[in-house]
């Protein structure tokens, strides 16, 4: 068997689909495609794909309804919602139901190839922590990260694997919790201690957002600047704490994660995406310190509904 990735990609337009498909072919990537949720989920149980890209707006069966089906299914395939305005409440449900992330339409070209492969590596570094030990109670731990994205998939790949000793949270929440974990630390690193507008990133097709990145992890002060990340669990929630050593932001300014109607602006994606996966954010006065609380006894009570 070929060890090339596999996403099937679910649209019922076929001009959306060629499009999904050359986004996604500089991947290298074995693409699948079904016409809606119905085709889709043969194809999930027939070939079980490592990713599934779907519309949200389809006939049949639409992409909340595949992602339920998809959890049922009780397999570990992480679901990427394809967004459009007008379908906000609909994204945010799929959100809750257990999809990884979402891509608003307008930002497929610069945003789809990246989440992909960010899901892709926080999967693969969940899946090669699975060994556990058996009365783990309670715990602290905590990291002064440098400014490199790069090690942020295997520390959440550590952290899940003493986060499962503590409560067998099944796939989608794994996945809900190394998005979150992924997109606050990343923010932490990239906005806060680089102090780099996510603005540049839409331009020059983000050459100018990852050349500037690279530039200042090597200039000071921004290069002497860490993010302090803290974990502390226990049998009936987990908190994380990241702070970063920027100039911090007015926390006024920010769009309210919890509209939908904000789920179409790129620049709030991240926070949207946390209020739906995490029970609890809080940021500090100033801006640079973010706190998540997830509880143990709700993802308990959802995984038993």
């Amino acid at each position: 068997m070929s060890d090339q990735v596999r996403i099937l990609v679910v649209d019922d337009s076929g001009t959306q689909r060629f499009m999904l498909q050359s986004v996604l072919s500089s991947g290298d990537y074995e693409i699948l495609t079904a016409v809606d949720g119905v085709e889709a989920l043969e194809l999930v149980e027939r070939d079980e794909p490592d990713l599934v890209v779907t519309d949200l707006q389809m006939p049949r069966m639409d992409g909340l309804q595949l992602v339920r089906e998809i959890g049922q299914l009780q397999r570990s395939i992480p679901v990427i919602l394809t967004t459009a305005a007008g379908s906000e409440l609909i994204a945010a449900e799929a959100l809750h139901a257990g999809a990884a992330s979402y891509v608003p339409k307008s930002g497929l070209s610069t945003l789809l190839l990246p989440t992909v492969r960010r899901i892709l590596e926080l999967r693969k570094a969940a899946q090669e922590n699975k060994s556990l030990t058996a009365c783990l109670d309670e715990v602290t731990f905590q990291w002064l990260l440098v400014n490199d994205q790069s090690l942020v998939p295997d520390l959440i790949g550590r952290v899940e694997a003493i986060l499962s000793e503590l409560i067998p949270f099944d796939q989608s929440q794994h996945m809900q919790i190394a998005m979150s974990l992924d997109e606050a630390i990343v923010n932490a690193i990239v906005h806060g201690n680089l102090e780099i507008d996510s603005e540049i990133r839409e331009h020059d097709d983000g050459q100018l957002y990852f050349k500037t990145i690279d530039k200042r992890r090597r200039t000071p002060p921004y290069c002497d600047r860490r993010v302090l990340f803290r974990v502390e669990a226990n049998r009936e929630e987990v908190t994380f704490i990241i702070r970063d050593e920027g100039p911090g932001f007015c926390v006024e300014n920010v769009a309210d994660a919890t509209d939908p109607a904000n789920l179409e602006k790129a620049g709030g994606r991240g926070l949207l995406l946390m209020n739906a996966f995490m029970d609890e954010l809080q940021y500090n006065d100033c801006g640079n310190q973010l706190v998540m609380t997830k509880r143990l006894a709700n993802v308990a009570e959802e995984a038993i509904s």
